[in-house]
């Protein structure tokens, strides 16, 4: 049965892939021929007879290499992509989320110093004039994120309960100043709005303000769950075409991605893993 051998071997002459499934696939390719020659052979036909009759019936030769090569190119092209998307996804989600939380610390320090700088302008201060609102009205316009911002009296919404422990309660009470604007926050980016207050004994200021911690939450949960499922397909993938794939790996991968791969990846190299090719693997398992 050389020539079956030969016909098998010429099959897969140039295919690139896993060795252990090309083994696997060339047995099966053989066993298939083996029984049709024998069934051949019952009816009649000789040895040879049946061997060409067996490879013709099973196809072209040139034909036959191509789709096996194309298989296996597919198979390892559609891997590398899933790998590639995963990496681009954390890339791209780990960026955004860095850029909208540079956003919002810029966004903080900036409502602060807007605060110090209304605080200062009320210092010592009994009555808001108004040049004084205009200078307040500017610091406001002087940001885009600021919406509008509250002034109160201190004493007036005042409470104390403890002998250090201070609360404001400025709803319901009619505030000294108030300035509202209109700033961009679509909400189809899941902007919304945050109040800052600052106080001291004398004056109350409340501030609105824009803010994107729902949208930087959003992008870091979504891009992390994509990227997180892509290597993970793309790490059960590389296993089954080792022939290692077993239901706790299939865990590691999920629960650790990257770092349950980094333990299969340099198990498998200390050859802590048996394949099924490896004598001891059903004791294995």
């Amino acid at each position: 049965m050389k020539r079956i051998e030969k016909f098998v071997d010429s099959m897969y002459l140039n295919v690139e892939g896993d060795q252990q499934e090309i083994n696997e696939l060339k047995a099966e390719m053989t066993n298939h021929l083996l029984e049709a020659v024998h069934e051949l052979k019952t009816e009649g036909k000789t040895e040879q007879q049946a061997i060409a009759i067996a490879i013709k019936r099973f196809g072209e030769e040139k034909e036959i290499r191509n789709v096996i090569g194309q298989l296996f190119e597919i198979q390892k092209i559609f891997a590398k992509r899933i790998l590639y998307i995963a990496i681009v996804c954390l890339i791209v989600t780990m960026s955004s989320f860095y850029f909208l939380w540079q956003v919002e610390e810029s966004t903080a320090q900036g409502i602060s110093d807007t605060g110090s700088l209304i605080s200062y302008e009320l210092k010592d201060k009994d009555v808001i004039t108004r040049d004084m609102k205009r200078k307040i009205e500017a610091l406001v316009e002087d940001t885009n994120y600021v919406s509008g911002v509250t002034i109160y009296k201190s004493k007036n919404i005042i409470s104390r309960s403890g002998e250090n422990y201070i609360e404001y309660h400025w709803k319901g009470v009619q505030p000294d100043f108030q300035y509202q604007r209109t700033i961009w926050a679509p909400k189809w980016l899941g902007a919304n709005f945050h109040t800052f207050g600052k106080g001291d004994e004398q004056w109350f200021v409340s501030i609105d303000n824009r803010s994107f911690s729902r949208l930087e939450a959003a992008v870091l949960f979504v891009g992390m769950t994509v990227y997180w499922t892509l290597f993970t397909i793309w790490a059960i993938i590389n296993a089954h075409h080792q022939k290692r794939l077993r239901i706790g790996w299939i865990f590691m991968f999920v629960f650790f991605n990257i770092l349950g791969y980094l333990v299969y990846y340099f198990t498998a190299k200390q050859g802590l893993i048996p394949s099924k090719h490896d004598e001891f693997y059903e004791d294995y398992i």
